[in-house]
């Protein structure tokens, strides 16, 4: 590659040097060097993507190995494999939902709140229907 590279150089500057007549010449055996050369390019390009690719895999296939062999992982595996192991997992992390966990406001805030916004809703509705029967 470094040969191809180096020789399409040389011929690129004795092409401005040439006169015309071996300009031609020298352009069909530049455009041969330079058609070569991307082969040559392209070929090693996608041997090197083929042994990453292959490299990447082994190392894929080495990291699955040794997590399935890990311990840890098949005492949970064999620990939670249940959908009831798992649920009462769950429930001794997070208890059995938002009734264990005290409001945040009392029922009487909460109570007060609503009646009074319904009681001025309908107090607004009896002063409109008054102003459109005067």
């Amino acid at each position: 590659m470094d040969t191809l590279r180096k020789q399409k150089r040389k011929l690129k500057k004795q092409i401005k040097a040439a006169s015309s007549e071996e300009t031609n010449g020298l352009l069909v055996i530049w455009r041969q060097l330079k058609a070569r050369h991307s082969a040559l390019s392209r070929a090693e390009s996608a041997r090197k993507k083929r042994s990453q690719k292959r490299k990447n895999q082994e190392r894929f296939i080495s990291l699955q190995d040794s997590s399935s062999s890990n311990p840890k992982s098949e005492e949970f595996t064999k620990k939670y494999t249940s959908i009831e192991s798992v649920e009462e997992k769950v429930e001794g992390d997070f208890g059995e939902g938002p009734s264990d966990r005290p409001s945040p406001r009392s029922e009487a805030e909460v109570g007060v709140g609503l009646a009074d916004t319904a009681q001025e809703q309908d107090s607004k509705s009896v002063e409109d229907q008054e102003d459109k029967g005067l």
